[in-house]
């Protein structure tokens, strides 16, 4: 058992580390946006289309992603997820246009679209069902504290060298953490198989119906919240810079707010979903992200607004690994790898589709009217999710099926 426990903990080191990798690039666009507006001259409109660069590509290819995953294994897709999207990044350094930008951001999102699907499934498959739910959050930790430290980062290299000295400077060590990765995660792998692969089997045995209308809703509802919540984000340093006057790197080290929550929360959200349920959790956070959202829009700058950037982290980092615990245990075996690539595939191409909306919404009404119908959204599409999904539950129940209704 203690041997047992030593590989799971070394198995998830190497992916926390993993994890950090391959977001430390991903997650510098977003602070530096407002630099890379002041180079370009971009509108909120063209900054929202450059933001959806990678979004859209990254959320479109975790379809084929995750199938992939399910036949040649996770750990090429990883290893690619995280050299691949460095590179991209030395390329978004380099980049002497805004067309050549945006081409960064596309082979970013390519390059990074078979991590998560993979990941997750690695790990899920390697953690006992009554476990899984932390195992996952240990893991967010990781990607948590690359755009935690990012902004940090971005904004002190930025100050130095440029938004380009940021990209150039943290790409370089990637690629190489990325290879060494590559080398360490295939032991990991073996040490998976031959210890877990009885037990996988066993646990898996119950996951062979097909998902129905109630983990439609659930998906439905993870991935929309998550994309509009992705989309708001993106402009939070925009809105810190032209509404309240803040210097463009104050800005984006402000960003840190939110993803310093995924540090503590998303292991504790992981814990707290396996002893409560998954589906609880999540319907509970989506009720605040819209009021939290709206909110945005009309606090001061002080105290109250940065709580709820804090508030808008925890609902992130809730949703994460809840959500993978959910999926993973809702779905066969043969098809999980490719049901986590379309989770993946509708927050990222949702929050693609929805960045430029939102765009277009402050060019034209303001930030105020933009996040107030961002709010409005995440709190309807929660409303008829939920009830989608608790009225599934109900029919489901034992009680109900043995009831007789009239005609």
């Amino acid at each position: 058992m203690k041997k047992v426990r030593t590989r799971l903990l070394y198995t998830l080191s190497l992916f926390v580390l993993a994890h950090f990798s391959h977001h430390i690039i991903t997650a510098i666009t977003v602070p530096l946006l407002p630099l890379i507006r002041s180079t370009f001259d971009l509108s909120y409109t063209q900054s929202g289309f450059l933001l959806s660069a990678f979004t859209l590509t990254y959320g479109l290819a975790h379809l084929p992603s995750g199938w992939i995953s399910d036949r040649i294994g996770p750990v090429i897709l990883i290893t690619t997820g995280i050299v691949g999207v460095a590179l991209g990044g030395l390329l978004a350094g380099l980049a002497g246009s805004f067309t050549v930008l945006i081409i960064a951001h596309f082979v970013m999102g390519i390059a990074g679209s078979g991590y998560h699907p993979a990941a997750s499934y690695f790990i899920s498959r390697a953690t006992p069902p009554e476990k899984r739910g932390r195992a996952l959050g240990v893991h967010v930790i990781g990607g948590s504290a690359s755009y935690f430290l990012s902004p940090l980062l971005a904004a002190a290299i930025a100050s130095a060298w440029s938004w380009r000295g940021s990209f150039i400077t943290l790409a370089i060590p990637t690629v190489l953490l990325g290879l060494v990765l590559g080398l360490l995660l295939p032991r990991a792998s073996q040490a998976r198989n031959r210890q877990d692969e009885p037990r996988d089997k066993e646990q898996t045995s119950s996951a062979t119906a097909v998902p129905g209308a109630r983990f439609i809703a659930f998906l439905v509802l993870t991935t929309l919240n998550g994309a509009a919540i992705g989309s708001v984000i993106g402009f939070i340093p925009l809105y810190l810079v032209d509404a309240f006057g803040i210097k463009e790197e104050t800005a984006a080290g402000l960003l840190a707010i939110i993803f310093s929550a995924g540090i503590w929360v998303a292991p504790l959200a992981g814990i707290l979903s396996d002893r409560v349920g998954r589906l609880p959790m999540i319907i509970a956070v989506s009720f605040i992200a819209g009021p939290v959202v709206l909110l945005l829009g009309r606090v001061p700058l002080g105290i109250g607004f940065y709580a709820l950037l804090l508030l808008v982290g925890i609902f992130l980092f809730v949703r994460m690994p809840v959500s993978e615990a959910y999926i993973f245990g809702e779905v066969p075996r043969r098809f999980r790898s490719t049901m986590l690539g379309v989770y993946f595939f509708g927050s990222s191409l949702g929050g693609g589709a929805l960045t430029p909306i939102m765009g277009w919404l402050i060019d034209r009404y303001g930030f105020g009217q933009g996040f107030l119908a961002a709010g409005a959204f995440l709190f309807a599409l929660t409303l008829i999710c939920s009830a989608v999904i608790l009225g599934s539950h109900i029919i489901a129940h034992p009680h109900c099926k043995k009831m007789k209704f009239p005609g």
